[in-house]
């Protein structure tokens, strides 16, 4: 499937239902924000790193709000992830 000009409008609906199909609160992540971490995966590691990344990120959060937030904080997560990620090229 390619995007077309309803695409943000399906990518909407999407998320809301999955978010009340897995029981979470409408509004509960920022889909800029993990478009934006998985371009950044895509381009800079491999497009498979895209997925896998967001799934970690998520996870991490995850995680941190398991534990009362001592590991990784939501925005922590975040820009750890891109920041390994954006370098990768120089360190691959």
């Amino acid at each position: 499937m390619t995007d077309t000009p309803d695409t943000p409008t399906v990518l909407a609906r999407w998320v809301e239902a999955l978010e009340a199909e897995l029981g979470l609160p409408g509004g509960s992540i920022d889909v800029t924000e993990v478009l934006d971490l998985a371009r950044d995966a895509a381009h800079h590691v491999a497009r498979p790193a895209a997925p896998v990344t967001t799934y970690l990120v998520g996870y991490a959060r995850g995680l941190a709000a398991a534990q009362g937030a001592t590991g990784v904080t939501d925005d922590d997560a975040v820009e750890r992830a891109a920041r390994l990620a954006l370098g990768w090229e120089a360190t691959s």
